[in-house]
C-alpha cells in the first residue's frame, strides 16, 4: 500500500510554519481548538480534532522535523498506530514542506486520509498562514 505524501510551498517563514504544527494557539487559529491538547515533547501526546486523533510524538527537530503516531478514535483497537512526519525546509521566498504519512491500517484508511490531510490540514493551514503576513 502506497504512503501518503504531500509537498507544497508556503509563503511564510519556516518559524510560522512550524509554530502552526506545535503552538496550541496558532493550531487554533485554523484548527479550532475544541478538545486540542498538545504536550510537546518526544512521548508527549496530543489530541487533535475533538480528540478524534490521537497519538505521541516520536521526534521533534525545531524547525525542521516533527514525528508523531496518529490513530483515530473511530480504528479498531488491534489496528497499530500510523506515522505522521514532517519535514520543513527555508526556501526562497517561504517554506518548502514534505508531509509524509504511513503504516495505514487499510487502502480505505489511506484513501480516506489521503484526502482528508488536503482538506482538513494543509489547505486551511495555507490560508491561515498565507493571509496573516
Amino acid at each position: 500500500m502506497a504512503d501518503i505524501e504531500k509537498r507544497l510551498h508556503l509563503a511564510v517563514p519556516i518559524v510560522k510554519v512550524w509554530a502552526a504544527l506545535t503552538d496550541p494557539g496558532a493550531i487554533g487559529g485554523w484548527m479550532g481548538s475544541v478538545g486540542l491538547q498538545i504536550e510537546l515533547k518526544v512521548g508527549g501526546h496530543y489530541k487533535f480534532f475533538g480528540g478524534e486523533t490521537t497519538g505521541k510524538f516520536t521526534k521533534i527537530e525545531s524547525p525542521r522535523v516533527l514525528e508523531y503516531t496518529w490513530r483515530q478514535s473511530s480504528w479498531k483497537k488491534d489496528w497499530k498506530d500510523s506515522v505522521v512526519r514532517w519535514e520543513l525546509r527555508a526556501s526562497k521566498g517561504g517554506t518548502s514542506v514534505n508531509l509524509t504519512h504511513t503504516n495505514f491500517p487499510n487502502e480505505e484508511e489511506r484513501d480516506s486520509h489521503d484526502e482528508g490531510w488536503d482538506l482538513y490540514w494543509l489547505e486551511p493551514m495555507q490560508a491561515w498562514l498565507e493571509s496573516k503576513d
